[in-house]
């Protein structure tokens, strides 16, 4: 069916017994007599002017249906919609008369004047569609076509219809998408394919329960199924659930991501667009039992209603129907993932009604090292000479955040160890401007003087599948608590939060706890080992205290020890400070000492890889801190022998305040 027999059907059907009125076979006259060689496929084809009317039908009637025109463009793409959507005859039939109404200038110009005669569109369309009279517009208000908000049936104010479509239907049917595909992505949302494999989210422990879940769903075609993914900017929120839909064998389609002129829509047109895609995808699935999709809804917060960003990234002053959205999540056909920043965002009515909840970190660094190295192989580069890269991820997890953007800028410039500074622009950025200190290098343990053995006791921390761990590591300077707590970090795959008296202290009252506690607050959001460095500053001996301040700070550190989830260390060179309760709050107590002369001579063959002379066992105060400041000096004053350098590692220990001089000499 064309548009031509289309319209020739309308002429026939509808302006017959009409004739009788003088106005309206004018009107018909004027409306068909430019149009007459379109109409009988004649070229040249006129007729006298007093013809009569129904000499102009008669014409029309007996032309040569051999040459009717072929399927117009619009046509074609509602052919396919139909495919998309499996319609019917009748609604086959429907859609092919709403395109043409809606995008051929003849028919539109008619149905403009069978209306305003006092037509009904419906019943006009109906019947075009194949429907007897009296049914016809039951039969075209019940069609999935206006159901699914596809096209509509518009009446105005002088007595005319006419008829409106979505405007993702209006876009196809102008761009002449070509392809199912095409149709797919205008009503339900674009296709999204994932970058990552399930080996780069092995740190999400629900991983494969939410994969099974949607896996279930899909072949059980249960409704109201939803999942929610919370964590902050940047932790991967949109690739997982690309993953997880890939691993269900299920295609993902991201919905009301782009308005009608592609550009950011509102609430109104988001949740539109959601609409559509359940009703497009809830028809298909019914009708293709192998077809399976899942629904991403990125950033929820606008789905919550028009509302408004406040401090902290929560959104305040919400609008829209609570009744509404939670019949929405009750009631959806396809399953969907939505994700939010901060859960906070979110009402308990809504979260209520989520089959899933999950809160998703920023990637620990295995998996972070996982995803650069996928990212560089994507990338067609080399992982060896994005190093920088990798370094940057155990100083800042967030690295692992602007892993593709920065390895593809530094492609596009030709230099790919110049990742190391697009990532690095990247995370200074998100670290407010600063980024955190060079982090330590690999350790070994059995360079570190201590009263137990450290490599067991780290290897049973990191199989045992226990968080509550802490520990207390005293010692003089230089001794290596710092780099044990950052080997600590690594071998338990988490960040290292790091807090020193500097960032916690404060004058005012109050503020000094509330530092405190936010410390708390982000390692356990981060999944983070926390570091206090300079413990004796914050964990002093209460019975020193002068004023109540002081003595709360303390109380409100040991109260988040007891009750802490996660690895803690704490650092002092003066255990002997601290307040008596303290020990108690850490199940380990490790005091590093100085080396001795066995493990000092392995110190000084690793650091400077030649042999130990005789001479270094004289010196009784070495630490691994020692050997890091000569290497350091090596650098720019390198060393003529193996006795110079223990000279210079002499001269560190005759400058510790213990007075470690050189013994013999």
């Amino acid at each position: 069916m064309t548009e031509l027999t289309i319209v020739r059907s309308a002429l026939l059907r509808f302006t017959r017994g009409a004739c009788v009125s003088r106005a309206f076979a004018e009107t018909m006259r004027e409306w068909a007599a430019p149009k007459l060689g379109w109409l009988t496929a004649e070229k040249r084809a006129t007729l006298p002017k007093n013809a009569t009317w129904a000499t102009y039908l008669a014409t029309v009637e007996g032309a040569r249906e051999s040459v009717e025109q072929s399927p117009s463009r619009p046509q074609r793409i509602g052919g396919i919609l139909a495919r998309v959507l499996h319609l019917d005859s009748f609604d086959t039939a429907l859609l092919r008369v709403l395109v043409a109404g809606l995008r051929h200038p003849h028919l539109r110009s008619l149905l403009d004047i069978l209306t305003m005669r006092g037509m009904d569109l419906a019943v006009i369309l109906g019947v075009l569609a194949g429907a007897k009279e009296d049914e016809a517009e039951q039969c075209v208000n019940e069609s999935v076509l206006l159901r699914l908000g596809l096209f509509d049936l518009v009446g105005d104010s002088d007595g005319s219809a006419y008829i409106s479509s979505h405007w993702a239907v209006g876009e196809l049917l102008a761009r002449g998408a070509a392809s199912e595909e095409a149709v797919l992505s205008a009503l339900a949302g674009t296709c999204q394919t994932s970058a990552l494999g399930r080996i780069d989210f092995a740190h999400v422990e629900d991983a494969g329960f939410l994969i099974d879940l949607l896996a279930g769903a899909l072949r059980e075609r249960a409704g109201g199924i939803n999942i929610l993914i919370h964590g902050p900017p940047g932790s991967g929120k949109t690739e997982l659930a690309r993953m997880l839909a890939a691993e269900a064998g299920a295609r993902l389609r991201a919905v009301g991501e782009a308005d009608e002129d592609s550009e950011e829509p509102n609430r109104y047109q988001r949740l539109h667009a959601l609409h559509l895609a359940q009703r497009v995808l809830g028809v298909r699935s019914r009708e293709l039992d192998s077809e399976g999709t899942v629904l991403l809804f990125d950033e929820m917060e606008d789905l919550i209603g028009d509302a408004t960003p406040s401090s902290g990234g929560w959104i305040a002053r919400r609008a829209g129907s609570k009744v509404f959205i939670n019949r929405l999540l009750e009631t959806n056909a396809v399953p969907v993932i939505w994700t939010t920043n901060t859960l906070g965002n979110v009402d308990d009515a809504i979260v209520r009604r989520m089959s899933f909840v999950l809160k998703l970190d920023t990637p620990p660094r295995s998996a972070a090292l996982r995803m650069l190295a996928r990212v560089a192989r994507d990338e067609g580069g080399d992982l060896d000479a994005h190093q920088g890269v990798a370094n940057l991820i155990d100083r800042v997890p967030e690295t692992a955040t602007v892993l593709r953007v920065a390895l593809r800028a530094a492609r596009l410039a030709g230099a790919e160890p110049a990742s190391e500074r697009a990532a690095g622009s990247l995370v200074q950025a998100l670290c407010g401007g600063r980024l955190p200190d060079a982090g330590f290098g690999s350790c070994d343990l059995d360079l570190f003087e201590t009263d137990r053995p450290l490599d067991d006791l780290f290897r049973a921390m990191r199989d045992g599948g226990h968080d509550d761990v802490s520990l207390l590591l005293s010692g003089p300077p230089g001794t290596g608590k710092t780099a044990l707590a950052h080997h600590l970090a690594r071998a338990l795959d988490r960040p290292l939060l790091v807090r020193r008296a500097s960032d916690l202290l404060s004058r005012w009252v109050g503020e000094t706890e509330q530092r405190i506690a936010q410390s708390f607050e982000r390692a356990r959001d981060d999944g983070a080992v926390l570091l206090f460095d300079e413990a004796d500053s914050l964990l002093f001996d209460r019975a020193g205290a002068q004023t109540s301040w002081e003595r709360g700070q303390v109380n409100e550190m040991l109260t988040w020890l007891d009750r802490h989830p996660l690895p803690v260390v704490a650092a002092t060179n003066h255990p002997g400070k601290l307040d008596p309760a303290t020990l108690r709050r850490f199940v380990f107590k490790l005091e590093l000492r100085a080396l001795g002369p066995q493990k000092a001579a392995s110190a000084f063959e690793s650091w400077f890889a030649r042999k130990a002379p005789a001479s270094l066992a004289a010196l009784g105060t070495l630490t691994p801190g020692d050997f890091a400041v000569v290497s350091r000096q090596l650098r720019h004053a390198p060393a003529v022998s193996a006795e110079d350098i223990v000279e210079r590692l002499a001269a560190e220990c005759a400058v510790k305040p213990q007075g470690g001089g050189r013994i013999g000499f």
